[in-house]
């Protein structure tokens, strides 16, 4: 029984294959180059046979010629000499001569043969020749002056053709047998030198093969298809040995990231069991590497299945995952972790998880801590606007249902500010504490109080039966608010409006009935404070209209839409222009000429007051730039502009002022500053120190409205002012009100024992611009000399005041 061949017995080489393939290239050419030799031979042999014979012939035709012409002296001894003089060629069998009518005249056999004299036809004119492979038939016609005598016909066969050729298929083969021998011993020596790199390239693969990430390279022997595979193969060695190094390199940074990493690393494999952890993995779960295996076991039974079927979605869905549960370490120590898993796989499939753990007990503990705080103020521990809005949307899906009544009232302190700015805001804290603890004593038990931010508070007054019980809820609520407070030693007491809006009364959606009780507040606290006002459609009216009109003024604000008018002031005694006051005009072109008295108190609410005053003192900057010879030879050296409380406090107020001479290139002098008595009483020291900063910058003040508000003389003598104004309504009714005449005098009086010019506001009459010159007040401004003009006109005005009929002039 023989022995199977091994592979490496059945293992064919590629020299082999190459002479194999050499060998029988060499064999079909040499074959085919042999056999169309050989056919060309076998051709040539034939075309020269028929050629010797058809000479042959020919000479025999022409010899007999004469000898059939002259028929009577015919000589057939001499015809058969001719006949034997063919006989030194071995391929004629046979010759027959046959005369004009076909009749054998002669013939001449060369070798016994089986052919006979037999023509098939009498009369031809040129040359035939019948090839039937085994015989060739030559016939000549016999020709004597070109009339036909006879034809001669000679039979040969292919023996010397064939003879012939197969000499020359024996020579043939026998040469292309050499030459294949030598081809292929040739060949062989040349295969073998030219598979010499490729052996070598094959060599130095098995020292690759067995150090694979040895420094070995092939090297290059030729220059060609082999060099550029041997340099094709050492940049794939050259990759492979970079992408060895960069995955080391990964490798390792991954091993120190793993190992040094805040957080839990581990890898699965595709049975579910821990082939790694890092030490941070070890200190969350309380488990070494040799305990890994116990770690689903630690894991809450009520979270088992969930984590199980987080895995398998995991691995169903090839996507990661996320899950969060309960875990008690092997000391007992109870955890809550996050665990971010995703699957690992190949072209085999799932082959793993790689994964990350978190220890978040204490996030979520703060979290819990934050919920907390998201629903209840840390300070006064109310609930708070979150808490308030979700707990009412609830309340008022109740209340539909049982057909039931609530309120939202909103509570806003009236004088927090001062508190904070008297007492400290620590102070303001304890307060509002107190606030709080005080309003859910006074609400019932079922109703929600809530600190909605800063001084708000909001309450949720369910089961509304009548309008008298919310009349008397809100003023136990209002009461609560007004009633004093101690506050370092000292009963402060505050105040505060209420807004109210009823459901369903006056809306159903929990937006609207805050929005509605924020409305009433605003009206609340417009009418001075310490109110309760109830939402209305009137009220909601005013209060759309006010914000048109805010709108309109902004809009007024952002288009250049207002003008800046100039009232002249002049010297009582002379009535020479002295100075003017810039007055801000407004013409909407839809609701008309707009009061003053209407937008500029909206303009100070709505915080539009900034840009008002800016656009009034850059339009008296270019005024006074544009026309500065013209103003001075009116005798206006100075133009007032009026100051709010929130620009005069606000701290850009001095940047802005400074940047506007420096911009329109005005002397300071040429600009006066009014500001209200009530305003500067608000801070009196911070007021002084703005003053005196306006005062260095080289501009004037003056206190506009004097006497109606509450300063003392002793805070009066500390501003820095050049001038006091006499509020017009200690004009109007002069002189017929001796009252106002004694306040306008002592007003007069005590500014110039002060070093104060005076200027009286709203002069309209004769009577009272001539009492008030006798009083020697410095300065009048009223209808009576000139009213507000535009910027224009000011500058057509003549410098002296002249009135008709005028006997004091």
């Amino acid at each position: 029984m023989s022995a199977k061949a091994s592979p490496q017995q059945k293992r064919s080489t590629i020299k082999r294959r190459l002479m194999r393939s050499t060998g029988y290239t060499l064999i079909v050419a040499i074959l085919l180059v042999a056999t169309v030799l050989s056919w060309v031979g076998n051709k040539d042999a034939k075309k020269n046979l028929i050629g010797d014979l058809s000479v042959i012939g020919q000479i025999i035709a022409n010899r007999s010629s004469t000898a059939m012409f002259f028929a009577e002296f015919a000589d057939k001894e001499a015809i058969q000499e001719n006949l034997e003089s063919a006989s030194f060629h071995s391929d004629i069998n046979l010759i027959c001569v046959f005369d004009r009518q076909g009749d054998l005249y002669h013939h001449y056999t060369n070798h016994p043969t089986a052919n006979r004299c037999d023509l098939t036809q009498t009369y031809i004119k040129t040359l035939n020749v019948i090839d039937d492979g085994n015989l060739i038939r030559v016939r000549i016609p016999i020709l004597h002056s070109d009339e036909h005598y006879g034809t001669i016909e000679i039979y040969s066969n292919n023996k010397g053709a064939n003879q012939a050729f197969l000499r020359f298929a024996l020579t043939l083969a026998f040469t292309l047998a050499i030459a294949l021998f030598v081809a292929y011993f040739i060949g062989g020596r040349l295969v073998t030198s030219s598979l010499g790199p490729l052996t070598k390239l094959f060599k130095t693969s098995q020292e690759i093969a067995a150090s694979p990430y040895a420094n070995i390279r092939a090297g290059k022997h030729s220059n060609d298809e082999i060099s550029d595979l041997v340099e094709v193969f050492n940049n794939i060695l050259d990759n492979l040995e970079s992408d060895n190094a960069a995955l080391t390199a990964s490798e390792s940074r991954f091993r120190v990231l793993a190992e040094h990493a805040p957080i839990g690393i581990f890898l699965k494999n595709h049975a579910l069991d821990l082939d790694y952890t890092n030490e941070r993995w070890a200190d969350i779960t309380g488990l070494s590497k040799n305990q890994a295996d116990a770690f689903c076991n630690n894991i809450d039974t009520k979270d088992s299945s969930l984590y199980e079927s987080v895995q398998e979605r995991a691995r169903s869905q090839h996507s990661p995952q996320v899950i969060e549960y309960s875990y008690t370490t092997p000391l007992g120590s109870r955890r809550i972790l996050m665990e971010h898993i995703a699957p690992l796989s190949d072209s085999q499939g799932f082959r793993g998880f790689v994964g990350s753990l978190l220890d978040v007990t204490e996030l979520k503990t703060a979290q819990m801590e934050l919920e907390k705080l998201a629903f209840y103020d840390p300070l006064t521990d109310l609930p708070n606007r979150r808490f308030f809005r979700g707990h009412l949307e609830l309340t008022i899906a109740s209340a539909k249902k049982y057909d039931k009544k609530l309120a939202v009232l909103m509570t806003d302190l009236d004088d927090f500010k001062k508190i904070n700015d008297t007492f400290g805001h620590d102070a303001g804290d304890r307060l509002l504490t107190k606030i709080g603890s005080r309003l859910k004593a006074a609400a019932a038990s079922i109703d929600v109080v809530s600190r909605m931010g800063g001084d708000e508070f909001m309450v949720l007054i369910k089961n509304v039966e009548s309008s008298s019980q919310l009349e008397h809820k809100t003023q136990l609520i209002l009461a609560a608010l007004n009633e004093k407070i101690e506050l370092n030693n000292q009963l402060v007491e505050v105040g505060g409006s209420i807004g109210v809006a009823v459901f369903p009364n006056d809306a159903i959606a929990y937006e609207e009935l805050i929005r509605y009780a924020d409305i009433a507040l605003y009206n609340a606290k417009a009418q001075g404070g310490n109110t309760v006002s109830y939402y209305s459609s009137d009220l909601d009216k005013r209060i759309k209209d006010k914000m048109r009109l805010e709108q309109k003024l902004r809009q007024a604000l952002e288009n250049d839409k207002l003008d800046v008018f100039i009232q002249p002031i002049y010297d009582a005694q002379t009535r020479e222009m002295y100075k003017g006051e810039a007055l801000a005009r407004w013409f909407d072109e839809e609701d008309g000429y707009m009061r003053p008295d209407i937008f500029v108190p909206l303009a100070e609410e709505s915080g539009l007051i900034y840009d008002l005053g800016r656009i009034v003192l850059e339009k008296v900057c270019i005024f006074i730039r544009d026309n500065k010879d013209k103003l001075q030879s009116l005798g206006m050296h100075s133009i007032a502009v009026n100051l709010s409380a929130r620009q005069f406090f606000s701290s850009q107020l001095l940047t802005f002022i400074r940047n506007s001479f420096i911009q329109y290139e005005i002397d300071p002098t040429m600009v006066e500053f009014e500001l209200t008595e009530s305003m500067v009483m608000d801070d009196v020291s911070e007021a002084i120190g703005i003053m005196r900063s306006i005062r260095n910058l080289g501009c004037k003040l003056s206190i506009d409205d004097f006497g109606t508000g509450y300063s003392s003389l002793s805070y009066l003598k500390q501003f820095p002012i050049n001038t006091l104004k006499i509020d017009r309504s200690f004009i109007k009714d002069i002189p017929e009100d001796k009252n106002d005449i004694e306040i306008a005098c002592t007003i007069i009086a005590m500014a110039h024992n002060m070093g104060l010019t005076v200027v009286a506001e709203g002069v309209e009459t004769r009577e009272q611009w001539q009492m008030l010159k006798d009083q020697n007040c410095d300065h009048l401004q009223g209808y009576y000399f000139s009213k507000p003009l535009p910027m224009a006109e000011i500058l057509a005005l003549d410098n002296i005041l002249s009135f008709t009929n005028d006997s004091s002039a």
